[in-house]
């Protein structure tokens, strides 16, 4: 029998049914209609063509770039690396389920699930006391204080739930340890410290703590400000089995719904700033954290967006930082433009010199292209009346242009620098650096190796294209698969094909009729796949194949004996092998090489 999970049957359909495939794909990749399907870049793996599908009607998802696939469930639990249970409770709370008391899964859960179930549900405690302390406590009041000094409304602190930790030694250690979490696993979150001697105490003490959430909105993290004159001046989560900074963005979960509507965001450089610029009205802003942005940041933005607009300080180390990210966004189909601000500026000190209204008129009206903002950056100090410094500049114009990525922008980029100087564009070709003159274009992120292993459909054998073409038939009615469980059995050579096979037929009675499989089979498979992402890629995979439901039994034969025919393969290879190591006389290898021969031929003529 099919051992099934203990969660309620009930349970999970009401979550599932509750649960729009496509609104919560849509959280982080952008669909675009294409027929019956939404088409977008898949989250799982790097591509600049977009090869995920999602299917409404099925509740479905498949990439056919690598090979990922499933419902509701297996999204959640691939990409936000959460047990079957914690999925559960999690899309429950998302469509406002109350299924407490009915989902404790913790004993089906592997240490590491457990250990990163108890560092969220610490993040959360902890979140809720800072902001707590900074609102509602004396000990709080001088972060309150400091945070409206910087302009910053009650209602923005709490849309961001920022907190303060009180300058106490062991505030947050007692806390913990209070509410019965491990203070060892505590330490490994970042969310206490130990000493040398063994003694645990507040990370975060006496300072300003800004929450850092995942794209979902789970709080995974802590930045500390201090407000005084203690140093170091920020204290940061480094990474943890559940932080990673060169993947997070602070802001994004506030910022998601606006950037999905708006397909524009603001990146800019600091946490206050965020803030600023949000409680100015533009709510679609987010900032890297205390590191350089990186090829995951943009990869992540270019699921969400259209436009990316940059916002970093006004000096010289921020026009640095600018022409970098640049150089990552422009790998992606995104429209990359730059707003720069007056030097020795930053987002939150120009929105409380000028206002929010300045501040929403600046962002709409003085944009600059990249090719824009390059040209006035390369002039700034340079006298362009003078031949010599015109020529360094467009010398120096040359050696950015040649650093992008995208040939298509890299040639609009020169064309309209020798219009500007009536230049032969020929001339300026000519003159444009060598690759390998140039510092290395960003290498494109090495996918997990659960992704590569599922990305090599294109060498894929026969048999294994045979043994989807028979689950995709028997996935059309019973009568299918009586006919290949009597002629194939478990003969599947794919170990995901022969339990997927098994299921099916342990469902398919000699009386079933197609109306009976239409509605048991269905939902029946996606139960059987619900806790294994394996099963349930595969099986995403078959269901939403480009093959007609209604094959011939000639053809379906035809796929059996491709499955046979890859098993006797085998088989003589391993005979081949054994002939000279068991055979005792030149009468037995003659007798076992004739064997062969004649098996072989049978395979020939079939």
């Amino acid at each position: 029998m099919v051992k099934l999970p203990r969660i309620p049957d009930e349970v999970i359909a009401e979550v599932k049914q509750a649960t729009d495939i496509v609104d919560l794909i849509s959280e982080r990749v952008e669909l675009k209609k294409q027929g019956h399907r939404l088409v977008g870049l898949c989250p799982f793996h790097s591509e600049n063509s977009p090869s995920f599908s999602v299917s409404p009607d099925k509740g479905m998802y498949h990439c056919f770039g690598c090979g990922a696939g499933g419902n509701v469930f297996t999204f959640v639990m691939e990409t936000e690396g959460l047990s079957f249970p914690e999925t559960i409770e999690r899309l429950a709370t998302r469509a406002n389920i109350a299924i407490e008391g009915v989902v404790s899964g913790d004993e089906e859960l592997s240490r590491d699930q457990v250990i990163r179930k108890q560092m969220r549900d610490a993040h959360r405690v902890v979140a809720d006391l800072y902001h707590e302390v900074l609102m509602k406590t004396e000990a709080g009041e001088i972060g309150l204080t400091y945070l409206q000094q910087r302009g910053l409304e009650e209602s923005t602190i709490g849309q961001y739930k920022i907190g303060y930790a009180p300058d106490h030694r062991r505030f947050t250690v007692d806390s913990l340890e209070r509410r019965g979490f491990d203070l060892e696993v505590m330490v490994e979150a970042g969310l206490i410290s130990k000493s040398r001697s063994g003694e645990y105490f507040d990370r975060f003490e006496g300072r300003v703590v800004f929450p850092i959430a995942d794209r979902d909105g789970t709080i995974v993290g802590f930045s500390g400000r201090a407000i005084d004159e203690r140093q170091p001046k920020y204290v940061n989560t480094a990474d943890t089995p559940l932080f990673n900074k060169s993947e997070l963005l602070f802001g994004f979960s506030q910022a998601r719904a606006t950037m999905r509507k708006q397909k524009r965001v603001l990146l800019v450089e600091g946490n206050v700033d965020v803030l600023q610029v949000a409680q100015a009205g533009t709510k679609e802003v987010v900032a890297s954290l205390g590191t350089a942005f990186s090829s995951q940041h943009a990869r992540a933005l270019a699921r969400m967006v259209e436009e990316v607009i940059i916002c970093y300080d006004g000096d010289t180390a921020g026009q640095e930082a600018t022409m970098k990210v640049v150089r990552l966004l422009e790998s992606y189909p995104l429209d990359v433009q730059v707003l720069m601000l007056p030097e020795k500026t930053d987002p939150d000190d120009y929105i409380r010199t000028n206002g929010a209204e300045q501040w929403r008129k600046l962002v709409e009206s003085e944009r600059l292209s990249v090719l824009d903002f390059m040209n006035r950056t390369l002039r700034r100090g340079k006298n362009m009346n003078r031949e010599g410094e015109r020529i360094r500049f467009i010398e120096s114009m040359l050696v950015e242009i040649s650093k992008t990525d995208n040939s298509i922008r890299r040639d609009l980029y020169v064309k309209k620098l020798a219009d500007e100087f009536e230049i032969p564009l020929e001339t300026l070709l000519s003159r444009m650096p060598k690759a390998d003159s140039i510092e290395a274009a960003p290498q494109p992120i090495r996918e997990p190796d659960s992704i590569r292993r599922r990305s090599s459909k294109a060498n894929e054998p026969r048999y294994v294209k045979a043994e989807k073409l028979l689950l995709r038939a028997m996935l059309s009615g019973p009568e299918r698969v009586r006919f290949v469980r009597d002629r194939l059995g478990l003969g599947y050579q794919d170990e995901v094909h022969r339990m997927l096979a098994t299921a099916l037929y342990e469902i398919v009675s000699e009386e079933m009729t197609l109306e009976e499989f239409e509605q048991v089979a269905p939902p029946f498979m996606e139960r059987y796949c619900d806790q294994r992402p394996d099963y349930a890629n595969r099986y995403a995979e078959v269901r939403l194949m480009a093959a007609p439901d209604e094959l011939s039994e000639e053809v379906l034969d035809e796929y059996i004996k491709v499955i046979n025919s890859y098993e006797e393969h085998r088989q003589i290879e391993r005979a081949k092998r054994e002939i000279g190591q068991d055979a005792e006389s030149i009468v037995d290898q003659a007798s076992k090489l004739q064997e062969l021969i004649t098996r072989s031929r049978r395979l020939r003529e079939r």
